[in-house]
């Protein structure tokens, strides 16, 4: 949903909370039917939601979809992009909800203070990164490759005898995504037992 839906809405009296500028999806969606069983999304908010979002669909493989909130982002309004995977349907919210910013309050500058981007550059696991979105996946091949080719900081760990695990953090909005496969072929991971933990400056 763009600008153009929002034509004819007084955002000044309509419901107080930026929410209420959501546009109804198709009805059964919209009425609350779950796109699959159990757990079907994970929602953060993101200081450059679009960034994120792009970052799902070239390095993981999701796919964009709609959203019942504006976009580009509108004044007064939340402003979100989503994504889903494949036939699976989950899907990742990120929210940008600007009516939360305070004086003392920055999404930008937290999402800064608490990004372990640059720790990863230099080959350092952020204490930031033990907060992370795992998804397990059927090798880590693919997404090494996706990762390297757009120059993409990120971690190899072989956790046991049998799994391995891929860290990344998308760029500009401090998540940290970690995959987990008992199948790799293109690189060797680090040792389960190295010790490169970062805990940067973590204050704000």
């Amino acid at each position: 949903a763009g600008p153009e839906a929002l034509r004819g809405l007084d955002l000044t009296k309509s419901e107080p909370s930026a929410f209420g500028c959501a546009i109804p999806l198709e009805p059964g969606f919209a009425s609350g039917e779950r796109p699959r069983r159990g757990w079907w999304k994970s929602t953060y908010m993101a200081s450059r939601p679009e960034i994120a979002a792009q970052f799902m669909v070239d390095i993981l493989g999701a796919a964009h979809t709609h959203s019942p909130y504006p976009w580009p982002p509108v004044e007064g309004c939340v402003a979100t992009r989503w994504v889903q995977f494949g036939d699976d349907n989950l899907q990742v919210h990120f929210v940008l909800a600007e009516e939360f910013e305070t004086a003392n309050f920055s999404i930008a500058e937290v999402d800064q203070a608490m990004s372990g981007f640059e720790a990863l550059e230099s080959g350092s696991f952020h204490a930031s990164m033990y907060n992370s979105l795992v998804l397990e996946v059927d090798s880590l091949d693919e997404y090494l490759l996706r990762l390297k080719a757009q120059s993409m900081p990120y971690m190899l760990m072989q956790t046991t005898s049998k799994q391995y695990v891929l860290f990344m953090i998308i760029p500009k909005n401090a998540i940290t995504v970690q995959l987990r496969s008992q199948h790799l072929s293109v690189e060797k991971p680090i040792s389960e037992s190295m010790c490169t933990e970062d805990f940067g400056q973590m204050a704000f």
